[in-house]
């Protein structure tokens, strides 16, 4: 609002003047000589007070900007540091399950393998027992046989002589008579 207010009073004492707005573009060397003067003095204050700290915000704005590409670049040499050593840490991790398994695995086929033998050492003992009870069974019936026909032979042989003999004797007769036949049939 002020600036029109100053436009519009520069217009009209201009119009009094007959000049207008070349006013402002005649050359006038004292007031030129003033303003240089003015300016030069004002330089000095102006570099110190002004420029100055213009220029140190520049420079600390630029040394901040500075600090924190050199504070990423750090923070990310540490998250690369970081990211390697969590890979490391993984694969060590990852090696000691694989490690893990394989010994289960082992130690899991030891078992079996231990297992099937004590079961094939549990069969073997069991079928020796069998063979054991055969061949002993295989006896009893052998000599159950053998007493039967001694018993038999005993009964024919008191038939044909129809006569009572003596039974412990016969009996030892026809027990011989038997083993003897048991040896002419093995030979």
């Amino acid at each position: 609002m002020h600036l029109a207010n100053a436009i519009t009073s520069f217009a009209g004492s201009a119009a009094e003047g007959g000049k207008g707005l070349g006013a402002l573009l005649e050359f006038s060397p004292g007031a030129t000589i003033w303003t240089l003067i003015a300016f030069f003095v004002g330089l000095p204050l102006m570099v110190k007070f002004v420029y100055g700290p213009i220029t140190k915000a520049l420079e600390e704005r630029d040394r901040k900007v500075e600090d924190a590409i050199s504070a990423a670049a750090v923070a990310q040499k540490k998250a690369e540091e970081q990211m390697a050593a969590a890979k490391a840490e993984l694969e060590r991790a990852r090696a000691e399950a694989r490690r893990m398994v394989e010994e289960a695995v082992s130690r899991a086929e030891r078992q079996a393998a231990e297992a099937a033998r004590a079961a094939d050492e549990r069969a073997k003992v069991e079928l020796q027992k069998a063979r054991d009870a055969i061949t002993a069974e295989k006896r009893a019936a052998l000599q159950e046989i053998k007493n039967h026909v001694v018993e038999l032979t005993i009964q024919a042989t008191g038939k044909l002589l129809q006569s009572d003999v003596d039974d412990v004797a016969h009996r030892r007769l026809v027990e011989g008579f038997v083993v003897g036949a048991g040896r002419g049939d093995a030979r």
